[in-house]
This record gives structure tokens, C-alpha cells and sequence, in this order.
């Protein structure tokens, strides 16, 4: 048996996911600078290849732990299931990742992907297997830190799922209410737009805050939490 290792190396956690064949076996965080992915690797000896996908470095860190596996480092110089319309010493990981599962999803479609986690990503492959990048935006945190940070009396708030308000009776739920429901504005303008461009787009959310929006958009597909491992296996396949 031969096992296939993903890792997602975003801005604020690593996480990383094993796969039998199509199958995720085993998903969890871990630390870089632990010894997590070397004990992995020794109670899953059959593990033989590893893609990593970083935007928060620590790729060197986790290649030493990582002995005599072949490894995949994700970038633009690689070769991908799809042509780069983007500036391919640019283009960040993470994004790659997000179109390729976007493709295996819904194949030889127009797809677009929004992550929504530190920063807000818009990402489009079209029918014809063409990534084109698009806008970064300010997530939720950065939008409360700012808020925060660069006045005096506003305090920094955290999200969560309680009903928005367009009336506000304090300041924290005019704060809230801002960032969630600006944000949610954002996103439906974005795909407004995006969709007088390409015909028959399918919408992908995905990201570590994608659950303060299943209520404010409409049409969307939520994915999954393994969506990113399995767009880093079908790139990892194509090698």
C-alpha cells in the first residue's frame, strides 16, 4: 500500500491529510517546528509522496522531518492540470490549490473559487482550463484589527454567528455588522460581475471563515474542509 501526504501551510495553522487512493484517512493540525510530520511518518511508513502547499513559509522545516519521500513543492513552476493567465513567480499556492479542486469539482466549466480566511482570495478557471487571478481583499480579522488599530476608541471584536442588524444599538454590533454584512456585499458584487463575464459560473466558498456566510450567500457551493487536500492530491496525481 502506498500512501499520498497533503500539506496546507496557511497564514495562521498547518494542517495536512493522507490519502488511500482517493480516501482521506487521517486529517489533523500540526505543528512545523514539532517533530508531528517525522512521527507521522513513522507510524505510516507507507506513506511515499507529499505535496506541500505553503503561504506562511516553514516548507524547509517540514522537508527535514520528511526523509526518503518525494516531495512536491507547489508553485507556479510546477506542472499544473491548467494554463497560468497569471505571473506564475506571483501566484500563491494556496490559489493554485483552490482552482485545481474547483476543476475536479465541476470539470471544463467556468469556476469561481472565494476563500475567505486572512485575506479574501477571488479566483477564476475558465472552461477551457485557464486560471485567471483576482482580486485580494481584507478578511474578517484584518477588517476588526484595522478598525482597532488605527482609532482610538473602537474596540477589536471577534465573529461569530449571531443575527446581524442593519439597527445597531452598540458599538460592537455596528462593528460586526460592518465587517460581516460589508463583506457579504462584497462577495455577492464580485460574483455579480464575475458572472456577466463568464456564462454559468459555479461559486465555490471555501476558507476558515466560509461559516460566518452560510446564511448571507445564496447560490453558492460551501465546500468542504478537505477541499484544499484534494486539490493538492490531483496536482500531486499529475506529476
Amino acid at each position: 500500500m502506498s500512501l499520498i501526504l497533503t500539506i496546507d501551510i496557511g497564514n495562521t495553522r498547518a494542517k495536512y491529510a493522507v490519502f488511500d487512493n482517493d480516501s482521506i484517512i487521517e486529517t489533523a493540525v500540526f505543528n512545523p517546528y514539532n517533530n508531528d510530520l517525522k512521527q507521522l511518518t513513522e507510524r505510516l511508513p507507507e506513506i511515499s509522496r507529499c505535496i506541500i502547499s505553503s503561504v506562511g513559509g516553514k516548507i524547509e522545516e517540514c522537508k527535514k522531518q520528511l526523509q526518503n519521500i518525494e516531495i512536491i513543492t507547489l508553485s507556479g513552476d510546477i506542472s499544473l492540470p491548467f494554463k497560468l493567465n497569471y505571473d506564475k513567480k506571483q501566484v500563491g499556492s494556496d490559489r493554485l490549490v483552490a482552482v485545481a479542486a474547483a476543476m475536479m469539482e465541476k470539470p471544463n466549466q467556468n469556476n469561481l473559487v472565494i476563500d475567505i480566511g486572512t485575506c479574501i482570495t477571488y479566483d477564476i478557471i475558465t472552461s477551457d482550463n485557464v486560471y485567471h487571478g483576482g482580486p485580494i481583499s481584507p478578511g474578517i480579522n484584518l477588517r476588526f484589527k484595522a478598525m482597532n488599530d488605527y482609532t482610538e476608541k473602537l474596540p477589536l471584536c471577534t465573529p461569530d454567528k449571531e443575527e446581524l442588524k442593519l439597527i445597531c444599538n452598540s458599538t460592537e454590533e455596528c462593528l460586526k455588522s460592518g465587517v460581516i454584512l460589508g463583506i457579504s456585499l462584497e462577495i455577492e458584487g464580485f460574483i455579480k460581475r464575475f458572472s456577466n463575464i463568464y456564462e454559468m459560473l459555479n461559486v465555490f466558498i471555501i476558507g476558515g471563515d466560509n461559516i460566518f456566510f452560510e446564511n448571507q450567500l445564496k447560490n453558492c457551493i460551501f465546500a468542504d474542509s478537505n477541499f484544499t487536500f484534494k486539490g493538492l492530491r490531483y496536482i500531486l496525481n499529475y506529476q
